[in-house]
């Protein structure tokens, strides 16, 4: 998959279009971006576009931060046979295009899109008059084939990003793993700290969260680390950390179960599995060792180790 911004000249030949923010490439824009993959059966270029930034960010002024960062995002893309992933900049311009001009310009022009495949709630154009009813309005008259996907439900909850950044707000963190279809996570280059857990019985590995992720509420969690090609049962501290070299600000710090290797400058991943409890300050040294001891034996229970 290529990944182009502002740039049309890597689609060659008819194409089929996928047009949303795809905001964290939840279980709902799995089925959009797999009946778009089905396309190619057909002979079309696959694309995905987005917008940069979002219209939410650029209207509302919204929180730009992100469920998946753009690494993040291109790994994830890549289990799909998508053959471009097309970043558009959204700019005052294109925010005052009707969508008429849009499809004609952009989609037809310069895309010679044949297939459009989007969710019930897409919106583009002026005022986000391309909706789903415009793209259906428009098949005869353009000859473009338009396939709407229905928002999915889980458990009585409607798949949604809004819906997933609440829950990881609010430490829920299984409910919004479930919606997503993976488990949310932080990847960062571990840096060397101050080595006190080590001095303690508890060594970690420690990294800075990438600035725009959305952060879940301060504490410990059960996770899943992954370095160097291994996975380890892990819990995590999501909480401040003092500066260290001039750097302070949240700050992962992971104890990995059976592990006791070194792998600063290493890249890290690390899965949130479920929010055990609340960041505490601790009176004592001892208090605090007694809590990580009972922390980790509760985590061990949680993946039955």
């Amino acid at each position: 998959m290529k990944t182009v911004v502002n740039s049309f000249n890597c689609i060659e030949g008819n194409s089929a279009v996928a047009i949303g923010k795809f905001d964290g490439l939840h279980i709902g824009h799995d089925v959009i971006l797999s009946r778009l993959s089905d396309c190619k059966k057909r002979g079309l270029t696959t694309v995905l576009l987005t917008f940069d930034p979002s219209p939410d960010v650029f209207f509302y002024r919204a929180n730009d931060e992100e469920l998946l960062s753009r690494t993040e995002m291109e790994e994830r893309l890549s289990k799909y046979d998508i053959d471009v992933h097309l970043i558009l900049s959204f700019t005052k311009e294109l925010a005052m295009m009707p969508p008429e001009e849009f499809v004609d310009e952009i989609l037809v022009n310069l895309l010679h899109v044949k297939e459009i495949v989007a969710g019930e709630d897409v919106s583009f154009g002026y005022k986000g008059r391309g909706n789903a009813e415009f793209l259906k309005q428009i098949e005869k008259t353009k000859k473009i084939h338009s396939t709407i996907c229905k928002k999915l439900c889980v458990g009585g909850i409607e798949v949604s990003s809004s819906q997933i950044r609440q829950l990881i707000a609010k430490g829920e963190i299984e409910k919004a793993n479930e919606l997503l279809g993976y488990k949310y996570s932080f990847t960062g280059v571990i840096e060397e700290g101050k080595h006190l857990g080590r001095t303690y019985g508890f060594p970690t590995v420690n990294f800075y969260p990438e600035k725009k992720k959305i952060l879940p509420p301060r504490g410990v969690y059960f996770t899943i680390t992954e370095v160097r090609d291994r996975k380890f049962y892990s819990m995590t501290n999501i909480g401040l950390r003092p500066s260290v070299e001039g750097k302070s600000g949240i700050n992962l710090e992971s104890h990995l179960f059976g592990d006791a290797e070194e792998y600063y400058t290493e890249s890290c991943r690390v899965n949130l599995y479920h929010y055990h409890r609340a960041e505490h300050k601790f009176e004592s040294l001892d208090l605090l060792i007694e809590q990580l001891k009972s922390d980790r034996e509760y985590c061990k229970q949680y993946f039955g180790l």
